[in-house]
């Protein structure tokens, strides 16, 4: 077989906060890390906590003190999904006593068995993943938690990767009232694109993120200057609609749930029972919370479709398919990023980078 797909920590239960430390011993090169992660709810029927994926606190990648990969789940959650343009094999609800299931992928290809972008293990001499949870802070007040990790291996097809995609977290801040946040961006990696996160549950991002302004050697060179909004709408290849579906439990009131669309969503909630016994209004959905109020206390199915999941914008630097096109800041002495908060705006933003390191 010309691939695998390689168990490298074995389905572990949790009753607490928890971080692991996982060797990464494999020889063969991962084209990309999977992180099953369940969650145990408890009190579902009178709305949920947060985003399932803010449960998983920290999802890094090292090679002794070479950070390779950084972010949070729920950063993670957003960065993979507009990297593959695809929702992820989980199940999401926010029923009681029962496990929610997401799914975390670390991409280090352009794709999927990609034979030039891989993570090559033997390149390195102390890979380790680690992986921190605080299983209460995503889903309906999880009490207990599950995880396990696969790696998908190339296996008899010979490959010569000349590199791999890196996913960091830059920088966390926290916007002040209609002010200007400036970013020096490193330059010593080829970057094949720019991500902000900007997510208040209950505003749109392009309401809590008014501009984007990136330039090289003090405005010798304006790569993009736009609201927030209009740059999701200048790369729709790369900013897609978001389709998700989830099952939640009402207790016949007006209650909050969440979903990753986090604008223009469109929520449509329905009864999941065997007869016809309740109905329900949705209302809302912007920063990915839904109101969803129902006439009795039952089970219910929610679909929510949007853009910017989690609250994330993404520009492309050149044809994501070739790397020769990709941003190379060689020789740029300055790559400064202006990001304009809207007014009233206090909340915390992120920005990421995803580059390509080279072997």
């Amino acid at each position: 077989m010309k691939y695998r797909a390689t168990n490298i920590f074995a389905q572990k239960s949790y009753i607490a906060d928890f971080t692991e430390l996982i060797d990464v011993n494999l020889a063969d090169p991962i084209s990309e890390i999977q992180i099953n992660y369940q969650g145990y709810n408890t009190s579902g029927s009178t709305g949920a906590t947060a985003h399932w994926a803010k449960a998983v606190t920290k999802v890094e990648l090292t090679n002794g003190s070479d950070v390779l990969f950084s972010m949070s789940g729920f950063d993670l959650y957003a960065y993979a999904l507009l990297h593959s343009k695809r929702v992820p094999a989980q199940w999401l609800h926010y029923w009681n006593d029962n496990h929610f299931s997401i799914g975390l992928r670390i991409p280090f290809g352009r794709k999927l068995w990609d034979p030039d972008l891989a993570l090559d293990p033997k390149k390195f001499s102390n890979l380790q993943l680690k992986i921190s949870s605080d299983m209460d802070a995503g889903g309906a007040a999880p009490d207990a938690s599950k995880l396990d990790v696969w790696a998908l291996c190339f296996d008899e097809k010979s490959v010569a990767p000349v590199g791999f995609l890196s996913g960091k977290l830059i920088k966390e801040y926290t916007m002040g009232d209609g002010s200007h946040e400036y970013t020096d961006l490193p330059t010593d990696e080829i970057i094949r694109k720019l991500l902000v996160r900007a997510h208040v549950a209950g505003t749109e991002p392009n309401q809590v993120l008014s501009h984007i302004k990136l330039d090289e050697d003090n405005d010798r060179h304006v790569i993009v200057d736009a609201d927030a909004d209009v740059v999701g709408w200048l790369f729709p290849e790369e900013n897609i609609k978001i389709h998700e579906g989830f099952y939640f439990q009402n207790d016949g009131s007006k209650r909050a749930y969440y979903c990753t669309p986090t604008s223009k969503v469109y929520p449509v909630a329905c009864g999941y029972t065997g007869t016809a016994s309740a109905y329900f209004d949705t209302y809302d959905g912007d920063g990915g919370r839904v109101y969803i109020d129902g006439s009795g206390a039952v089970n219910g199915i929610c679909h929510a479709e949007g853009f910017y999941p989690n609250g994330m914008f993404a520009i492309p630097f050149g044809d994501p398919n070739d790397p020769d096109d990709w941003f190379d800041p060689e020789g740029i002495k300055t790559l400064r990023l202006d990001l304009k908060s809207c007014s009233s705006m206090t909340n915390a933003a992120q920005i990421l980078l995803q580059t390509l390191r080279k072997y």
